[in-house]
């Protein structure tokens, strides 16, 4: 009998689902680096079952139908992860990818009855558009991407049918990512994290979380999250020029190397030009009024998802200086010259191309 009404307890699964570049990796390594001190504490963070701790990215992909690059889906891994949260019987499970922010309503169905009768959340942490776009167009180029910062931000702004658009707010428009999961899930049990604006506070991602699925933060030691500082404008326009030349682009290991270098150079930031200040600060009351009205759970002030007036620039788009790609360039080759541990193939491209000292192309 006990064991029997043991089995029947309903257990709480919470599914981080973004947004995108707002904490998202920074959240996943403070959870894997914990997951066994979790489990003192009735959390499980379930192991990847494809013989990596890359997370839960190939589940993801799998009940999403997608495909990563070195993480192809495998058929049956969205069932397993499933299956372990099913199993797990000592109280809170917690899954965790941005990728889920952009579920259509039927791979929404399809994930929450996987969890059977257990009380499944959603956690959606935002950061306000005018700091969320240049960390968006920051990690598009990572992945490959090709255009500048500021056609970047025209295509995000004019909300039209171009891939860059489409793709930005199918995870970053959190009124229709969080009406789209409340069809199936209570607005009670869906969480929003709005993130302060100081970069300095970097850690309150992990804080929210940690206390919106029923823990003390201050009982796990974490860092500050260096991803959410982001790389200056002329080291992604350098990282963005060598994605247009080399055509057969490198694993993501590679493009990490060269981040790594870039990561360590000076420069401003990307910032978004004042003329889309008052669309983008309408937008953010637009979706503030809705999130109020819907009746999530808000842990933090919505005030944050306001863009500052000095999150914006008055300066023309007029990309960078060809001097500053020209510098950045150079301490780039000496980093590769210097430290010849990167991928071989994608090295000797970047440094023939590097060598040229190529100006920018606007």
């Amino acid at each position: 009998m006990t064991r029997r009404t043991s089995r029947a307890r309903t257990s709480r699964v919470f599914l981080h689902i973004g947004a995108p570049v707002a904490g998202s990796t920074y959240l996943r390594e403070c959870l894997a680096r914990h997951r066994r001190k979790l489990t003192r504490y009735g959390v499980l963070y379930p192991p990847s079952h494809l013989g990596h701790d890359g997370g839960h990215l190939g589940a993801v992909l799998d009940v999403l139908d997608l495909s990563g690059g070195d993480h192809a889906p495998t058929t049956g891994a969205w069932d397993r992860l499933a299956e372990s949260a099913r199993d797990w019987r000592r109280g809170t499970v917690v899954i965790s990818h941005e990728l889920l922010a952009g579920a259509s309503e039927e791979q929404i169905d399809r994930i929450v009855g996987s969890f059977g009768n257990a009380e499944v959340h959603v956690v959606y942490a935002a950061r306000d558009l005018a700091r969320q776009i240049p960390l968006a167009w920051q990690e598009w180029v990572r992945g490959g991407g090709t255009a500048t910062f500021e056609g970047y931000t025209n295509r995000i702004v004019e909300h039209g049918e171009h891939r860059l658009s489409q793709v930005f707010w199918s995870t970053h428009a959190l009124d229709d990512v969080l009406a789209r999961w409340a069809a199936y899930v209570p607005a009670g049990r869906i969480h929003l994290l709005p993130l302060p604006q100081d970069h300095g506070r970097s850690s309150v991602v992990w804080d929210r979380f940690a206390q919106t699925i029923g823990l003390n933060p201050r009982k796990f030691k974490v860092g500050s999250d260096e991803h959410a500082k982001p790389l200056s404008k002329v080291a992604n326009e350098v990282l963005r020029l060598l994605n247009a030349e080399i055509t057969d682009h490198p694993t993501p290991r590679g493009i990490d190397r060269v981040r790594s270098v870039l990561e360590k150079q000076p420069g401003p930031p990307a910032e978004v030009a004042s003329t889309h200040e008052v669309h983008l600060r309408d937008e953010a009351a637009r979706m503030i009024a809705a999130v109020e009205g819907a009746g999530y759970a808000v842990a933090g002030d919505l005030t944050d998802l306001v863009p500052a007036r000095d999150s914006f620039t008055d300066q023309e788009p007029a990309g960078v200086s060809q001097d500053d790609v020209a510098a950045t360039q150079t301490r780039l080759i000496a980093a590769l010259i210097a430290n010849d541990s990167g991928p071989a193939g994608f090295r000797r491209r970047a440094l023939s191309w590097l060598s040229g000292l190529r100006p920018a192309r606007t």
